[in-house]
């Protein structure tokens, strides 16, 4: 039997077929889907997991795991504060499918941060084959204070796999790299050497590395004022009272100095480009690379950056970095994650392009869409 990420088209077969519970057909995204947080909400005493066979909500009515508990269509999530949320969707999946629940990148870019649990299983984000019940979140916010609306705040998304799915590796890529080369340079020409390469196809591993230019606007650093962000606004923020513009001031400084707090978004010098077949998942911590956490969202959805009329559109990644207990110094071109490619099970119907909300040729649209962006973002859904 043939295996992969399954694509749009039989996710939204799986919501019509019933296998998905109370999803919404419009947060189909290429390889995933986008969950939304229900109204139920417990506030942790610290992360847990449930023991094997145990209920989450079982779980949850120790006061040995939980602080207090509710029920609201509004709730405020407080810095540094864990809470599990239960989602409004269900599943009830086939023994062929299996699946992962990540989290989404624009949540990743105000410092969400998010596991996934489901009843009976003693591991984070996973969703065993055969899995029948509810998916429960565990959400913290890293940078800033938020307020969320359930049945309409949009935080997770999941990805399906039918039968048994590894990574791309050896022939496989090498036939792949031949005819797409994945990470490319904005004049759309490969941005690794043959050595590069052949490491690649042994590993199944490719890497991205910053973008700190020499000259302008570097990245931004999540300010220490916590000001509060309502995730149902849209356009609405100023990004400046939220995020420090760390600049070049001599035209030569081409290193960010991250402290032990700080949170730093910083653009892959890279872009990417998933052709229909594939989609990729980033590696969260690769001690090799520093001591830091590079990624607060890990899924990249197929056709990222593949362009359906073949011209070159820049696509980079935006990577969320925290120092973990000292400062690390990111230099540009330096190596800051490590990703793998997938299967895809089938093409999917629709192309990231065609729906994605980031001019990635401008630093500042790489801020979520509850802020103000410039002009470069005209024309761009």
């Amino acid at each position: 039997m043939k295996s992969g990420v399954l694509p749009d088209w039989r996710i939204k077969e799986l919501i019509k077929e019933g296998i998905i519970i109370g999803a919404d057909p419009t947060l189909v995204n290429t390889s995933s889907l986008d969950l939304r947080v229900g109204s139920k909400r417990w506030k942790l005493l610290g992360s847990f997991l449930p023991l094997p066979g145990q209920r989450v909500e079982d779980a949850l009515a120790s006061r040995s795991i939980v602080d207090d508990y509710s029920e609201k269509e509004k709730f405020y999530v407080d810095y540094l504060q864990q809470y599990i949320m239960k989602l409004v969707e269900q599943l009830k999946l086939p023994d062929s499918i299996s699946a992962r629940v990540f989290n989404k990148s624009r949540r990743g870019r105000i410092g969400v941060s998010l596991r996934a649990l489901t009843d009976g299983t003693p591991h984070f984000d996973v969703i065993r084959r055969g899995y029948e019940g509810d998916i429960y979140a565990e959400i913290s916010s890293t940078a800033f204070p938020l307020v969320i609306y359930s049945g309409q705040t949009a935080i997770p998304q999941i990805r399906f796999y039918e039968g048994d799915i590894e990574p791309i590796s050896g022939s496989q890529l090498e036939l792949l790299l031949k005819s797409h080369p994945i990470l490319t340079d904005n004049k759309g020409e490969r941005t690794y050497t043959k050595t590069e390469q052949d490491e690649m196809i042994r590993t199944g591993k490719l890497a991205f590395t910053a973008n700190i230019s020499k000259s302008g606007l570097l990245a931004y650093v999540a300010g220490r004022d916590r000001r509060t962000l309502d995730l149902s606004k849209q356009g609405f923020y100023t990004p400046e009272e939220y995020y420090k513009e760390v600049r070049s001031t001599d035209g030569k400084n081409s290193i960010l100095i991250i402290h032990p707090g700080d949170f730093a978004l910083v653009r892959s010098k890279e872009n990417i480009r998933l052709p229909p077949s594939v989609a990729a998942e980033i590696d969260e911590y690769s001690p090799t690379l520093g001591d830091m956490k590079s990624s607060y969202a890990n899924l990249i959805n197929s056709t990222h950056g593949f362009d359906p009329d073949g011209s070159n559109t820049p696509s980079c990644v935006v990577f969320e970095i925290r120092a973990r207990d000292q400062p690390v110094i990111i230099q540009d071109c330096q190596k800051i994650a490590v990703f793998s490619l997938y299967p895809m099970l089938a093409e999917p119907e629709g192309r990231y392009m065609n729906v994605r909300s980031t001019d990635f040729s401008d630093l500042r649209s790489i801020l979520p869409s509850e802020f103000k962006k410039t002009e470069f973002m005209e024309g761009v859904k």
